[in-house]
């Protein structure tokens, strides 16, 4: 259903660069001008393998209709999925999933061998951005919202609280097991309600 390339969205050329471009942005980030001589021989898809392996950074563009659908940008803390509008990433749909939790400064990775849905945001005119807490019992979700209210943009924050058992998913298998996570309506209609 999905075409899958290693590649990456370039907010300042407003384009995806092509596979062996995004290779070379990811080893400059992990290595900086440091990069050992065995990855320079790597393919998109080998370092890509390699990324999964052993916690770094990595991308994938998946494209549905020979558009582009959707940009999953994989890391060692979290995994965030943002998705294109007219072939624009416009971040006007992003969610994000952790790894873990940082705990007393250092990250902790989750012992259950899942994932959480720790955040949705939506950008249009305005934003909105709900943000999910696996680790409290009362007020475990927050809401960042702006609106307009007598013509002014005017931010509103909300807590509240929810059972969030349904924010958990199996962490991805292997270094493309990502795309039960881009049906994001089915996912949604999953998630429990705020009670308000």
């Amino acid at each position: 259903m999905y075409k899958t390339e290693f590649s990456k969205y370039n907010g300042l050329m407003e384009k995806i660069m092509d596979e062996q471009t995004t290779l070379e942005v990811h080893l400059s980030t992990e290595f900086s001008q440091n990069v050992p001589k065995k990855f320079l021989k790597y393919t998109p898809d080998e370092w890509a393998r390699y990324a999964f392996e052993n916690e770094l950074e990595y991308s994938i563009n998946y494209y549905k209709d020979e558009k582009p659908y959707c940009q999953v940008t994989i890391d060692s803390m979290s995994i965030i999925l943002n998705f294109y509008d007219n072939n624009i990433l416009k971040h006007n749909l992003m969610i994000v999933f952790s790894k873990g939790d940082i705990v007393k400064g250092d990250f902790k990775g989750y012992s259950n061998n899942k994932i959480f849905l720790k955040q949705i945001s939506w950008y249009g005119d305005l934003g909105k951005t709900l943000l999910f807490y696996s680790n409290k019992k009362k007020d475990n979700v927050f809401l960042k919202e702006f609106v307009k209210e007598n013509e002014k943009t005017v931010l509103i924050e909300q807590f509240g609280t929810a059972d969030l058992s349904k924010h958990w998913f199996d962490t991805p298998k292997d270094y493309l097991d990502y795309e039960v996570l881009l049906d994001y309506e089915n996912l949604f209609n999953q998630l429990p309600s705020v009670p308000a």
